[in-house]
């Protein structure tokens, strides 16, 4: 059976800010039927969930921000516990964060990890492609993160691939910790920009083929800027494309 495919509604944020159900009855238009939360647009849990509900639109996971998980965990865990999701991930370190330093952050989230555990949740780490610059003692901030710990990671396939590194890879080391991909593809020019998700570089079939077999649960399609015609076609397009590679 295939892989479900989600969208990073981050993806569609301008749209979402201003008319949030009008967007929805968009996205589920298209044809999703899960999607990735990154933010509330204003609204409430109660209301983006009431959202949802009506568009036939089922939430499996959330981007919260590194200070909610470290300050503000209990609420957290009501979030998920509202809309229904085991997935909560971290999705990005501003710079004062990094130089807090990675080996720190990696204690913190282990912790955060267990206590969200206990809720039934389970944490993951977003990359990006800063982690691959030495960091600490001339080591990556990705190998702090994940070499000899137990976090989870929803692996960014175009951040990794744009790091200079090969996504496969990371695949078959994250075996087993890797419930969720990011899918996004990479314009084949020197500025290895954004593309619509199956019209870039990246090696779609490839990843799928190794999706399974190293764990993954979902396929979530997100593009965050460079849209060739707007957010929420390169949505459709990304769908449609994935899904072709998935029949």
């Amino acid at each position: 059976m295939p892989l479900p495919i989600g969208l990073q509604l981050y993806t569609v944020r301008d749209a979402l800010a201003k008319d949030a159900d009008a967007a929805l009855a968009q996205v589920a238009s298209i044809g999703y039927r899960y999607v990735e939360l990154a933010g509330l647009y204003g609204k409430s849990p109660e209301q983006i969930k009431a959202l949802l509900d009506k568009h036939g639109l089922t939430a499996i996971s959330a981007h919260e921000p590194v200070d909610c998980l470290l300050n503000d965990l209990t609420d957290v865990i009501v979030r998920a516990k509202l809309f229904g999701y085991r997935y909560v991930t971290c999705p990005y370190l501003d710079e004062a964060q990094r130089d807090a330093g990675y080996r720190q952050l990696s204690r913190q989230l282990g912790e955060i990890a267990s206590e969200l555990l206990s809720a039934g949740l389970t944490l993951c780490y977003h990359n990006h492609d800063f982690e691959w610059l030495p960091a600490e003692d001339g080591h990556r901030g990705i190998d702090i993160l994940f070499d000899g710990t137990d976090l989870n990671c929803e692996l960014d396939v175009y951040w990794a691939a744009k790091a200079g590194d090969d996504p496969l890879d990371w695949m078959q080391k994250l075996s087993g910790r890797l419930p969720i991909l990011h899918m996004k593809d990479m314009h084949d020019t020197p500025e290895r920009g954004f593309a619509e998700v199956g019209t870039g570089m990246i090696d779609f079939p490839a990843i799928l083929d190794a999706a399974e077999k190293v764990g993954v649960k979902y396929l979530v399609v997100e593009q965050d800027s460079n849209w060739k015609d707007s957010p929420m076609e390169s949505a459709r397009v990304g769908l449609e494309n994935l899904g072709g590679m998935l029949v």
